[in-house]
């Protein structure tokens, strides 16, 4: 995807590009349903309506990101988007996200290098709320001065966070090294000296040059109708006046004169690579170029780098490619997760196989597969109303004109030859910037001059070497079920809107269905799974999709397993053949069950370098006990290593039956075609014997509930620490489900009582959050909490302090009616995309909760009282019976505060 780089979705869709060019002033429809106004003081607005879709997205972009900023005040307009929130001269703080949040929406907003975007999504019937509380803040935030000093603080432990995270620390090395002078080598977020020489009035200065009508843009998408919007800004910001300040320009990059090196060492398991070449702006036309050649490179399991460098010589763990092009000049970038012994040989091949296209044409097939997949990207984004937004936002600050159809016909047209010529321009080996981050004391035979070697030979070999169906009173309309002979449900949901498909099939098994013996047998399972059948390999495989511009993977949870695929609805049916092949016949090829159990084993040993899934596995261990819930979803490290393709396959076949199974398809399709059609290729499937196999037992006690308090402490060389404080919760067929779900977002949010008590009001914590799984017969409740070591005894009894609140008090009616409004908004919000649905629907029937489920949810939602959430909170929330895991910096305090206080 444009604009991703280094593992971070860092900027919209496309770039981060803000000179906003000089256009026209234009109002009314210029395509259908989609308007575009300029108001006299320079303020611009676009709007989308999608009718029947009964949620909006209003979004403010702001021409002010971090390349703006003077060097002394680095992380001004990062910490600008935190104070917009905190209070106006007629909302204190936490009214604002409240405000929000109580019409059952979410409000948030990022920083990038170039501009800074507010942006609200909520039911569409208050999405005028959305535009009065996003301009009541940005407009007339006070910018109080305790508020200030406490958000500071907050950055500050943000700051502190990102230096524990390794793909953070390699993206920054990254942008410091490939750009000498110009402003995007800088963090968005600042430094620790910027940051907090920042006072009130530097802030003022800063958004009266920044923040003016003429570098606004509103976009709107959603159920709504273009007329009221454009009345609406015209209202509330018709009267802003243009301001005479001008832009100075920003430092041009110079070329590079020599190949750049360097190599950071941290307390990590998993060592990364990473390489750049300067390439060029989004204005320039060779950038549709350059996007072709970034997924022809590095997207996907058909791409050459993939393929090459991962399947075919096991030098990389995973690995992938980019094309940044922002206002100024952009980077191609290659990132790969590697052994750190691997890093030289993994560098040449990569750089050969960048170097290729310079002397050898891409194949028809390459190029036509990478035009799809850009078009896809495209589609499949505009799914969600927040995805619409994003595009027309992208495209408004990147060219003045919301509409991408230009683009698109330009990445069309992109030629073999125009690729040869692009790459020969910008594809030289003393340009190149390469970096690693390695596990301290790790020795590398690697610096600069070794680089340059090592790009030269690259070049070289490169240049000398390519109807009664219909299911009644359901939450998502148009759902359709079919039974088959042989046991098998089939599920179809017709939506003519968007020309995209989803399948999923789903069985029952995943965590649930593992020993401690067998435990990451199905992550394994999901990830050999696609890897090739009885009569396709894999490489066959991930062509045939990526020719699809489609997805098709394994998915493992809780409770279920299974395989799910994404498609342009054109290829429903070659897509569903290959979905057909894996799961009757998936192949469980030794050499691919081998090249996956090194990933599987990578990523165990990654989650030891992430303190909050350390934290989090930890607490599911001791809480669940013998339970499968318990047991890691990655799996453990020696069962991994052990289990064999056979072992695997027998597991799968135990599992994976007809009569066990559910298939949903959500999308542009008829019910009745789909229906023939898995008939077709499901209706003689009769699957193994399983007389001669031995049953999981299917009768798996709860845990009981904890007799004493657990307590558990594990120390990282880190700056920061992570807690999870927890409780045995509920099930998903549970009654008690709907209180403990209403008072656990009375925590949650941004103006929940955690973030409001912890975060704004005492800068206790960066990150917290409470959480609740619902299984199918327990589950759990709980807080995280992100801090320092100095703040973690504090931390721990405010925390306490609020869980006792839930238990003593009564909730009021308004944070009540808020929490239910949040909940059925994330509900109904998180169903927009047809694969989110496809997998809502063959859940519900594989948990025999009923197609209906979504209106009975909301409906108990709604009905939840005060006096409902009380009982539940003294049922869940057990002093005496709890687990405390603290991860990360040791305390300065000699002992841990676990106990309640």
């Amino acid at each position: 995807m444009r604009g991703r780089l280094f593992g971070f979705v860092l900027f919209p869709f496309l770039a981060i590009m803000m000179g906003a060019m000089t256009t026209d002033i234009q109002a009314g429809e210029i395509s259908p349903h989609l308007y575009k106004r300029t108001l006299p003081n320079g303020i611009t607005v676009v709007v989308k309506e999608t009718p029947g879709t009964k949620v909006a997205t209003v979004q403010l972009w702001v021409k002010a990101g971090s390349v703006y900023e003077e060097p002394a005040e680095a992380g001004i307009t990062h910490l600008i988007e935190h104070m917009i929130f905190k209070g106006t001269p007629t909302r204190g703080p936490g009214e604002v996200a409240a405000a929000i949040e109580g019409a059952g929406g979410q409000l948030n907003a990022y920083t990038s290098l170039e501009y800074t975007v507010y942006h609200a999504t909520l039911p569409a019937k208050h999405w005028e709320v959305a535009m009065d509380v996003l301009t009541d803040a940005v407009l007339h935030s006070t910018f109080d001065p305790e508020e200030l000093e406490r958000e500071k603080k907050v950055v500050l432990e943000e700051i502190s966070m990102r230096k524990d995270r390794p793909e953070i620390r390699m993206f920054e090395g990254m942008l410091e090294n490939a750009y000498q002078v110009h402003p995007y080598r800088r963090p968005v977020i600042g430094s620790a000296a910027t940051v907090s020489a920042i006072t009130r009035d530097d802030i003022l200065a800063y958004r009266m040059k920044h923040y003016r009508p003429e570098n606004f843009t509103w976009v709107v998408v959603g159920d709504v109708q273009a007329e009221q919007v454009m009345a609406s800004v015209e209202k509330m910001m018709g009267g802003l006046t243009r301001e005479s300040y001008e832009q100075p320009p920003l430092p041009q990059e110079p070329p590079p004169e020599q190949a750049r090196f360097f190599l950071l060492r941290d307390d990590v398991s998993q060592s990364q690579l990473a390489l750049a070449l300067p390439t060029t702006s989004f204005a320039h036309p060779d950038a549709p170029v350059m996007d072709v050649i970034a997924h022809i490179l590095g997207q996907g399991e058909a791409s050459r780098l993939y393929q090459h460098l991962r399947s075919e010589k096991g030098l990389v763990y995973r690995i992938d490619a980019s094309s940044f092009t922002p206002h100024d000049q952009g980077l191609l970038e290659i990132t790969a997760g590697l052994d750190a012994d691997k890093a030289q040989p993994a560098l040449e091949a990569a750089l050969e196989e960048l170097f290729k296209f310079k002397y050898q044409p891409v194949s028809e097939e390459e190029l036509e597969r990478a035009k799809r997949s850009l078009e896809s990207d495209f589609v499949f984004n505009l799914e969600r109303v927040e995805g619409q937004a994003r595009v027309l936002g992208s495209f408004e600050m990147l060219s003045g004109d919301p509409r991408e159809d230009e683009y698109l016909a330009k990445v069309r047209a992109v030629t073999p030859e125009e690729i040869q010529r692009v790459a020969a321009t910008y594809f030289r080996p003393e340009k190149i910037t390469a970096g690693l981050l390695v596990p301290t004391g790790t020795a590398l035979p690697l610096d600069r001059a070794v680089l340059a070697t090592v790009a030269a030979q690259a070049d070289e070999h490169a240049r000398v070497g390519a109807a009664p169906s219909l299911v009644r009173d359901t939450y998502l309309t148009n759902v359709h079920r079919y039974q088959l002979k042989n046991g098998a449900v089939l599920l179809v949901r017709e939506d003519p809107d968007i020309p995209t498909v989803s399948i999923r099939v789903v069985f029952p098994g995943g965590l649930r269905a593992e020993t401690a013996e067998t435990n990451g047998a199905f992550a394994f399972i999901s990830e050999v799974l696609p890897k090739g059948t009885a009569t396709i390999g894999a490489r066959e495989m991930a062509v045939r999709v990526a020719n699809m511009a489609g997805e098709l993977s394994g998915f493992n949870g809780k409770n279920t397993f299974g395989v799910q695929a994404d498609f342009l609805s054109r290829f429903f049916e070659p897509g569903l053949e290959l979905v057909r092949d894996i799961v009757r016949e998936p192949a469980f090829n030794a050499e691919e069950v081998e090249k996956v159990r090194p990933e599987l084993l990578s990523q165990i040993r990654q989650q030891r370098d992430s303190l909050p899934s350390l934290a989090f596995r930890e607490f599911n261990r001791l809480l669940f006990q013998g339970h499968p819930y318990g047991l890691s979803t990655l799996g453990s490290e020696e069962a991994v290593a052990r289990l064999t393709p056979d072992e695997l396959k027998v597991l799968y076949q135990r599992q994976a039956t007809p009569d066990r199974m559910v298939i949903a398809v959500a999308g542009k399709v008829k019910a009745d075609e789909v229906r023939e059609a898995v008939v077709r290729m499901f209706g003689d499937w009769t699957g193994p014997d399983r007389t001669a196999m031995s049953e999981v037992p299917e009768g798996i006690v709860p845990p009981e509930p904890l007799a004493a308090p657990v307590l558990q402490t594990v120390v990282r060389d880190k700056e920061q620490v992570h807690l999870v404080l927890g409780f045995l919760g509920t099930s998903l067929a549970s009654e008690d489900r709907y209180a403990l779900e209403v008072f656990e977002t009375l925590l949650s949010g941004q103006s929940g009582r955690l973030f409001t008590e912890l975060r704004d009001k005492q800068s206790l914590a960066y990150s917290l959050s409470s959480f609740s799984l619902l299984g199918l017969d327990t589950g759990s409740f709980g807080v995280y909490i992100g801090t320092s070591p100095e703040k973690k005894e504090q931390a721990i009894q405010a925390v306490w302090k609020e869980l006792n609140r839930l238990r003593e008090e009564y909730a009021d009616a308004a944070s009540l009616q808020k929490a239910k409004n949040i909940l059925i908004g994330q509900y109904e919000l998180g169903l927009q995309t047809h694969g989110a649905q496809a997998m809502d629907m063959a859940l519900l029937e594989t948990y025999a909760l009923g197609q209906d489920f979504g209106n009975r949810y909301i409906e108990e939602i709604s009905r939840v009282d005060a006096e409902q959430v009380l009982a539940a909170a003294r049922k869940y929330i057990t002093p005496g019976h709890y687990v405390l895991v603290s991860v990360g910096a040791s305390s300065p305090a000699a002992k841990m505060a676990g106990e309640q206080k």
